[in-house]
């Protein structure tokens, strides 16, 4: 009986969909400059939050305490190749994604509303004082409402690109495992030679 051969193309970790920004960067590379990067920027926001006020503060440390651990984990499977440990970062960037398109249509719908919400996210986040005259005030709020809304467009466009890395970066891991996988189940076994004493996997007739 003869044996089927089942065609495998060849992983390839060269290939150009292993690649990000526009061909330039392997998929590898990328990833670990994302993991860098968002945990810098998590440094950062710590302290940028301790020149705000207090309630800002606290919501960053709070929400801070969480993201070191999801993107710790994402800097040690990105850096230790562990594709499970990119997980909790891929899950967590979804759900950051659509909490920032919440978050930018309702802060546009509280413009529309004149709501005093907008009041509130100036004096706790731009710092603006609400007791200006009332000409500097409208400057003041309309600037801040542009700069916040480019702010969270330009957030949930870079989370989206980072989580288009990672994911990509998880494919490649698992493109790898796979193509090991079936080299290994591929791989011939060793057969026990016949010798004189008969056939090396024969069955000993019934008696």
């Amino acid at each position: 009986m003869s044996a089927t051969v089942i065609s495998h193309p060849p992983f390839d970790q060269n290939d150009r969909k292993y690649t990000c920004l526009c061909y330039q960067l392997h998929i590898r590379t990328g990833s670990r400059v994302v993991a860098v990067l968002l945990n810098v920027f998590t440094a950062v926001n710590i302290l940028f939050s301790f020149t705000r006020t207090s309630t800002v503060a606290m919501y960053t440390l709070m929400t801070s305490a969480f993201a070191v651990v999801v993107f710790g984990s994402l800097l040690y499977g990105v850096y230790k190749e562990k594709r499970l440990y990119l997980i909790p970062y891929l899950i967590f960037q979804i759900i950051s994604i659509g909490i920032t398109t919440v978050v930018l249509v309702a802060f546009i719908i509280a413009i529309a509303l004149n709501s005093k919400v907008v009041f509130d996210l100036a004096g706790d986040l731009g710092n603006i004082d609400i007791h200006l005259p009332q000409k500097q005030l409208d400057a003041a709020l309309a600037t801040f409402t542009v700069l916040f809304i480019l702010a969270l467009c330009i957030s949930g466009l870079l989370q989206a690109y980072f989580f288009e890395v990672i994911y990509s970066f998880y494919g490649f891991l698992r493109d790898r495992e796979c193509s090991f996988n079936f080299n290994f189940e591929a791989t011939p076994t060793t057969q026990i030679p016949d010798t004189a004493f008969g056939l090396g996997c024969a069955v000993p007739p019934p008696y």
